[in-house]
């Protein structure tokens, strides 16, 4: 059994976390629980878990920390990270820290869960084969070029000095001398939607597949080393020679015969950022960082896929926020519902704005989630998923570009109008509700009951019965058991509890203090 510790503040995240599926039956047991980073340390140090499951925003100290701290101090095993949407780029920082996975905690369902913890046995298991003594043949290479690469992973991410890879140069076999570099980062475009093809062990090839071709594309005359970030990310460090410079012609023709490559062998497309020359191991921290702006641009542009870090342009894109009045959200959800081209009209400004004013990709994200938010309330009936099995939520969590977030909410908003057109019936949506609470006054009914029974978004139910009827659904359900109530009152057979009963209100004297507050007497005194 590989033992797991959760970590989250959210209590009852916790205890959905444990009860979502059956640990012991996929091999592992829960070895406690935390509500911070610094009390999953303490006990990280006394259980030493197999794997740890952890929130990223959490108070005294946060999931990042965490995983700082604990490889610093050389306790837990893996990590795998708990993300909502407007916090997925700290859970890509976790992955470059070195956490297996991560999950989505308002989508996070039992397979999903699973799915992850299967990863991580394999993960366990290979770790495991690589620590012991007896070796199988071959073995030693890969060992070597395991070490290498977390080597590389760490100085990174700010855990080793550059001084610990001059040590280590020689017995790890590096290629590449402490002299300038540049530094390369791939990224596999729509990775998620390839990724449902493999299983663990086909990602791996897939792995072994994209470093084969990097070794042989790129010019033999430079040293170079690649690194495997994770199966969607690949880091590539070229040697600049003499010149100690970056050639851009030379790296234009490399990125293109690499993408060349990708594209006729593996059916795959790539996305490349350049970083700055670095003077040499103890500048790859920054030149990471370079690669990863000069990515992000990549988002707000459309071209070859292949962009080169920039200090002016990146400094324009720091907008954290982009700022919509309450007026104008009043008026997209207006022209949304009526069917106006204000509300794409709308959509098409707020792209123009953010290419305009430069805010950051996460900005760019969450501005198109709020606006999708604004869509589905503006709608009954909501469209399936899209053919690879997406929600529209999940699309634009995995969409790589501005234009492509943009199409996802302006499509999404045109499904919308075209299902609610093409589901139109000779009777409203209102009328439907009022039949159905006609019918079933006698029950326990609720507006969100009656909007499932008719296939319509609760929200949207609300707000047209109201429009239509003039009284909300409270009202309008309540004033019909009060007459229903009057009705069976006149017939003195029947008991003021059975009346209350019948009506739909089990509890007698709930019944008779509404009663006299609608009607100005007891029922008692109105059958007298």
């Amino acid at each position: 059994m590989l033992g797991v510790l959760i970590v989250d503040d959210e209590l009852l995240m916790r205890i959905g976390l444990k009860s979502i599926i059956q640990w012991e039956d996929e091999g592992f047991t829960i070895l406690g629980e935390a509500a911070n980073g610094r009390e999953a340390l303490e006990l990280a140090g006394t259980h030493r878990p197999d794997l740890i499951i952890t929130d990223i925003k959490m108070p005294v100290m946060d999931g990042l920390e965490l995983i700082r701290e604990a490889r610093r101090l050389d306790i837990g095993g893996q990590f795998v990270i708990l993300s909502c949407l407007e916090e997925f780029q700290y859970a890509q920082e976790a992955l470059r820290l070195g956490a297996a996975d991560y999950l989505i905690k308002s989508d996070m369902k039992p397979h999903e869960l699973v799915h992850v913890l299967e990863t991580v046995k394999k993960r366990a298991v290979r770790l495991s084969a690589g620590s012991s003594s007896g070796m199988p043949p071959g073995s030693y290479k890969e060992s070597i070029g395991y070490l290498k690469e977390t080597l590389f992973k760490e100085l990174i991410s700010g855990f080793k000095a550059a001084g610990d890879v001059r040590v280590n140069r020689e017995s790890l076999r590096i290629r590449l001398a402490d002299e300038p570099m540049v530094l390369l980062k791939l990224r596999i475009n729509h990775f998620e939607q390839h990724r449902r093809k493999y299983v663990e062990q086909d990602e791996k090839l897939l792995r072994y597949s994209v470093t084969n071709i990097l070794e042989e594309i790129l010019p033999r005359k430079r040293a170079k080393e690649i690194i495997v970030m994770n199966s969607a990310e690949y880091v590539l460090l070229l040697d600049l020679g003499p010149e100690g410079r970056i050639v851009r012609a030379e790296i234009e023709r490399a990125a293109a015969k690499i993408q060349a490559a990708m594209k006729d062998f593996l059916k795959l497309t790539l996305s490349i950022g350049v970083s700055g020359p670095a003077p040499g191991f103890g500048g790859l921290k920054q030149a990471y960082q370079e690669a990863d702006m000069a990515l992000d641009e990549l988002f707000f542009a459309s071209g070859s896929g292949l962009s080169f870090y920039d200090k002016a342009r990146s400094r324009q894109r720091r907008g954290e926020r982009l700022f919509i009045d309450k007026p104008c959200m009043r008026k997209f959800r207006q022209d949304t519902e009526s069917g106006s081209e204000g509300a794409l009209a709308f959509l098409n400004s707020l792209k123009d704005t953010m290419l305009l004013e430069g805010c950051t990709k996460q900005a760019a994200r969450s501005t198109y989630i709020r606006m999708l938010g604004a869509i589905l309330s503006c709608f009954p009936a909501l469209p399936e998923p899209n053919e690879a099995g997406l929600t529209v939520y999940e699309s634009i969590l995995h969409e790589e570009s501005l234009e492509g977030l943009h199409q996802t909410v302006a499509g999404y908003l045109e499904q919308c109008r075209a299902q609610m057109s093409e589901g139109e019936s000779s009777r409203s949506y209102a009328e439907q509700a009022s039949e159905l609470i006609m019918q079933l006054y006698a029950e326990d009914i609720s507006l969100q009951s009656v909007a499932d029974r008719i296939n319509v978004n609760a929200s949207y139910l609300s707000r047209v019965f109201k429009q239509e009827t003039g009284e909300n659904f409270v009202s309008f359900l309540t004033r019909l058991r009060m007459e229903k109530a009057k009705s069976l009152l006149r017939d003195r057979n029947i008991k003021v509890y059975e009346v209350a009963e019948r009506v739909g209100y089990p509890n007698t004297a709930y019944f008779s203090k509404l009663f006299k507050k609608l009607s100005g007497m007891s029922p008692e005194e109105y059958r007298g």
